[in-house]
């Protein structure tokens, strides 16, 4: 239903540890209850059924969990390309028996995230969790900005030199936000707000084309024509389907007294004392900001 696949097209026990049951009627037909004997004697999941003590098929488990939390017919369900031909056809086929509705109304597959040109895999240990960003001072959402910049039916290879640069380019998303507050610019293009709005929406539903709905982010944050509160509002729409934290984003207070600190280290690289001055900044990065030297004043930041 997914493929166009024909039946007699598929392979009986192809995979290596597949058990092929001598005693099935029909090899095509999956499993959609597994009895708690045999090689399954000493399986930890168990539960009583009126056909005896066992536990779900693979399939059944996923059908069972979507059709109680989204009802009998939901809009998407994702999931990688390798399920394209077992998995979620085996979910079709029993779901919409058991109900006689469509089981789902769109698909989403998506291609395989590689980690340093290779794929993921336990036995390499190159594979990372939610954890491994943090132990690295990296924010996990860092992580969600690197997937958008890749269409989901498109491979996505995975470093930590990505990984940052995706960070670098959030903290930059961060900074422009905050910036939009204190912006008091009055110039604005007639329509141009709902323009990029438009164009936003039809890059979504151009198959999830989020590399080119990030780009009309990026320009909206650059167009000086646009009023600060309606790029504002722009962006938090844009969020909505980003999911990138910016509704928390807040206006920076800088302290008092990383202020103080900011204007003697301005006055000892007035005065060329400049490692003075260097300790100053470090003493400032270790209380949590940091400062860039501009052509104008020296500009302080959130680390």
């Amino acid at each position: 239903k997914l493929t166009g696949q024909k039946l007699e097209d598929k392979k009986i026990g192809a995979r290596e540890e597949t058990v092929v049951d001598k005693d099935k009627k029909n090899p095509y037909d999956f499993a959609l209850w597994f009895f708690a004997t045999g090689r399954f004697k000493n399986h930890t999941m168990r539960w009583p059924s009126p056909w005896g003590e066992g536990f779900p098929g693979w399939h059944l488990e996923c059908s069972a969990m979507s059709m109680k939390y989204l009802g009998d017919t939901f809009d998407i369900h994702t999931g990688g390309i390798d399920h394209l031909t077992v998995h979620h056809p085996n979910e079709i086929a029993q779901s919409e028996a058991a109900t006689g509705k469509q089981f789902v109304r769109f698909w989403i597959h998506h291609d395989f995230l590689l980690v340093d040109g290779e794929k993921m895999s336990k036995s390499k240990k190159n594979f990372y969790t939610i954890e491994d960003i943090k132990t690295r001072k990296l924010n996990p959402l860092a992580f969600r900005y690197f997937c958008l910049n890749s269409h989901y039916r498109s491979k996505l290879n995975f470093t930590w030199q990505g990984l940052e640069a995706a960070q670098n380019a959030l903290n930059n998303l961060y900074e422009d936000y905050r910036n939009i507050f204190s912006d008091t610019t009055k110039k604005k293009l007639v329509g141009k707000g709902e323009t990029y709005r438009r164009q936003f929406i039809d890059a979504i539903n151009d198959d999830l084309n989020t590399p080119q709905a990030l780009a009309i982010m990026w320009e909206a944050i650059k167009d000086e024509s646009l009023l600060a509160n309606d790029k504002k509002q722009l962006l938090l729409d844009f969020d909505k389907v980003f999911g990138l934290g910016l509704s928390k984003i807040k206006r920076l207070e800088i302290p008092a007294e990383i202020k103080k600190l900011a204007a003697q280290r301005e006055k000892l690289r007035r005065e060329k004392k400049w490692q003075e001055a260097d300790k100053l900044r470090e003493d400032i990065e270790k209380l949590g900001y940091k400062i860039e030297d501009t052509e104008g004043k020296p500009e302080i930041k959130k680390l």
